[in-house]
């Protein structure tokens, strides 16, 4: 079918093989085009999901943190900038 986007080859190693089997189980009236398409999207989605955690953990980390030193500094910035030269 004709298209003006990029199309890719991929050849059934072992690994891909395996890979498609394993789809085959999820969804078993599909092609082995269709199994790789479905696969493509899962771990795009897996992927994704793992950025948001690893960016929820970072900002949870980052509020711990934080936390421990509130109250440390009881000047406010106005009053601490007071003393500095122009």
């Amino acid at each position: 079918m004709p298209t003006q986007l990029a199309r890719t080859q991929i050849t059934h190693t072992p690994q891909v093989q395996r890979a498609i089997d394993v789809a085959r189980e999820r969804w078993s009236d599909d092609s082995d085009g269709k199994l790789l398409l479905h696969l493509i999207e899962e771990g795009e989605r897996s992927v994704r999901d793992d950025r948001r955690m690893e960016t929820e953990q970072r900002r949870a980390e980052l509020e711990r943190m934080s936390a421990r030193y509130r109250g440390v500094f009881t000047e406010s910035l106005d009053s601490i900038r007071e003393g500095w030269p122009e």
